[in-house]
């Protein structure tokens, strides 16, 4: 699996996401002499993260606030290793958020551009359908038969 990003500053994405998770640099790639895009995996080549300059992307998208994807992480403990990972390197991220009954917890964390890196965790640890809706308060209600049409 390859998610790509559009970023504003290509060599300082590169380093954050290096840091952020731990991944190495794995391909750049040049146009016309200037490094337009790059690679990022982990160790293992379990998934590839492309991060492109917006500048040469049609409509040159910014997410800002927005979280494209989100990552699994394997645990609630491994989900608090990574809080104390990123408040050690000065990452901001939001607080740990309840999902409630078979949601797990979240973490957002803005990338330097401001896109939204979602964590959840556990993942995949919920019935085969669940709804999610967001009164005016904020605080979710569950429901368990879909809305939408044809689903």
């Amino acid at each position: 699996m390859q998610v790509k990003i559009p970023v504003s500053d290509l060599s300082r994405s590169v380093t954050w996401y290096c840091r952020a998770f731990g991944l190495r640099l794995g391909w750049e790639f040049c146009e016309t002499g200037v490094v337009r895009g790059a690679v990022l995996t982990d160790e293992h080549e379990r998934f590839l993260l492309g991060l492109r300059h917006r500048e040469v992307i049609p409509g040159q998208p910014e997410f800002p606030g927005f979280d494209l994807f989100s990552f699994g992480v394997a645990s609630v403990e491994a989900m608090h290793n990574l809080i104390h990972h990123f408040d050690e390197l000065g990452i901001t991220h939001e607080p740990l958020f309840d999902r409630g009954p078979g949601g797990g917890v979240q973490l957002d964390v803005p990338d330097p551009d401001g896109t939204i890196i979602r964590l959840l965790s556990p993942f995949g640890e919920h019935p085969p359908f669940m709804g999610v809706e967001f009164p005016a308060d904020g605080s979710p209600t569950f429901y368990d038969t879909p809305r939408l049409p044809n689903a």
